[in-house]
């Protein structure tokens, strides 16, 4: 049954964001599905809204029964683009790459940098000449947070922050990413 969802917590858990309908396996979950099983069980264009959190790091890059060579990661963005609308907003918090936390958890797969989430840019993947080994998603970035912050560093200059964000280890615990689709 395809259901018509405004607001959609993907990979909810048991600790889904109240006033959105959850999609899960699990029992807190409104709709219970397989996120790895495609097409979801939503309809095209009718999401607004949509929270994820600490799921993207378990995506697979391989998923049995589907496409050779076609990695987990575009799988999944692909379905979250198809069934929202334009110009919907998408949060994603995730364990930064360079943290410690994002390989506490033996079932994480991908290790994400900020520079990561310009791949879902169509824009950007054009300017790179690599716009044709994924879908045709077209995500903006509109604002990212970098979270965990020690705070000697949370109080430094602009150049110090800069240097420790790119070099150091634990400095970034998480990151919180908002996009908007592009339609």
């Amino acid at each position: 049954m395809v259901t018509a969802v405004r607001k959609l917590d993907i990979g909810c858990g048991q600790n889904k964001t109240p006033g959105f309908k959850g999609i899960d396996l699990s029992s807190g979950a409104d709709i219970k599905h397989d996120l790895f099983s495609f097409p979801w069980p939503i309809k095209a264009n009718s999401v607004s809204e949509v929270v994820c959190n600490h799921f993207v790091e378990h995506i697979p890059h391989y998923i049995p029964g589907l496409e050779p060579g076609r990695d987990g990661w575009d799988y999944f963005w692909a379905e979250v683009y198809r069934m929202c609308r334009k110009n919907a907003t998408v949060k994603v918090v995730h364990p930064f790459a360079r943290s410690e936390r994002a390989f506490w958890d033996p079932t994480h797969v991908r290790y994400i940098e900020a520079v990561t989430w310009n791949y879902l840019s169509k824009q950007w993947r054009e300017a790179q000449q690599i716009d044709h080994y994924v879908s045709q998603y077209d995500f903006e970035i509109i604002a990212m947070k970098r979270c965990g912050i020690p705070d000697d560093i949370a109080i430094g200059s602009m150049e110090t922050k800069t240097f420790a964000f790119s070099r150091y280890w634990n400095v970034i615990t998480e990151l919180e990413v908002v996009l908007k689709v592009r339609k």
